[in-house]
């Protein structure tokens, strides 16, 4: 008898119900379903698939920045215990004074809607490409006719996700700054401030988690409005979805603070030559994106796949995936 490979299982029977696991079917592959998924397939569709190279420009945007505003005087640092100190005292005193300003100035919200065009940019716009990619609708012009693709509908759904994310998100990190700070008025140690960034750390991959599904399923041609929500809402109601996403993207979180922030950073900060900063940058950041892009795009179809809704829309590819 052909063994079924352990993600299989687990993304199918925790928490699908009858009706949606009546549309997985089993891997033909004696390679395991997520490794034939989030390597094989997403090293090799990363070739195909140019959209993120526009972050090229983005590294020397970022690069011109941080030349002109960001000056280092490494002689003036205080030491770890001072800024410990400070940090949590600010954090835990000044803080919510501060947040109360930003709500009251209409200039937060104009700042929050720029955010939000940059997310449809580096997130709506590939996901529509990837979207026709894996549906075999993407032409020679991909990247701009998926741009065109996007509807006004689909914009305004993910702005819900979005919102319905952050607020989910701050409900656990005021939670949690509330007990600690409780913590900081009996006894003032900057102990209390780890242990809240340690609790907002835990939500974080979550988090990503939910801006990067609403992109994908913002463009998912089928369903109604509610329908996408309701899908949407498993990543805080399904243990199933909840645990792998919460390990996937942690996961990315750390290898994108290492070869997408971390590594380019320090080129940018210690390299003076021009060209040399920027193509070392490149090389480093660029493949490390697109791949762990690529990679989220096939684990969201990966942990959606026992849905109607998703394995409808993406029909065709799950199976050539499965069913060779």
């Amino acid at each position: 008898m052909e063994s079924i490979p352990l993600v299989s299982v687990v993304i199918t029977s925790m928490d699908s119900s009858p009706q949606e696991q009546a549309v997985t079917t089993q891997a033909s592959s004696h390679t395991p379903v997520w490794y034939r998924i989030l390597v094989v397939d997403s090293g090799r569709d990363l070739f195909k698939y140019k959209s993120f190279f526009l972050l090229i420009f983005v590294l020397a945007l970022i690069d011109k920045l941080l030349k002109k505003y960001v000056k280092l005087d490494r002689s003036s640092l205080p030491t770890i215990q001072e800024m410990s100190i400070q940090s949590a005292d600010y954090v835990f005193t000044g803080l919510p004074a501060d947040v109360l300003a930003l709500i009251s100035d209409y200039r937060t919200f104009l700042v929050l809607a720029a955010l939000f065009m940059f997310k449809e940019t580096i997130s709506l716009w590939p996901s529509s490409d990837m979207r026709r990619m894996h549906r075999n609708e993407r032409g020679r012009f991909g990247i701009f006719a998926s741009l065109t693709a996007i509807r006004w509908q689909q914009v305004g759904w993910d702005i819900i996700a979005v919102g319905a994310t952050c607020g989910v998100f701050m409900l656990w990190a005021v939670s949690g700054f509330v007990m600690w700070r409780g913590g900081w008025q009996i006894l003032a140690s900057p102990w209390w401030l780890v242990l809240f960034a340690m609790q907002v750390g835990l939500a974080l991959p979550l988090v990503m988690a939910g801006f990067s599904f609403s992109s994908k399923l913002a463009v998912i041609s089928r369903g109604a409005f509610s329908a996408k929500l309701a899908l949407f809402f498993k990543l805080f109601t399904s243990a199933r979805l909840a645990v792998l996403s919460w390990i996937f993207f942690t996961g990315r979180i750390v290898l994108e603070s290492i070869f997408v922030v971390g590594l380019p950073a320090l080129i940018l900060f210690s390299v003076d030559h021009l060209i040399l900063r920027l193509v070392l940058a490149t090389m480093i950041a660029t493949p490390s994106y697109c791949y762990l892009k690529m990679a989220s795009f096939k684990f969201f179809l990966m942990v959606y796949r026992p849905y109607q809704l998703v394995h409808n829309e993406y029909r065709h590819y799950y199976q050539r995936l499965y069913e060779t």
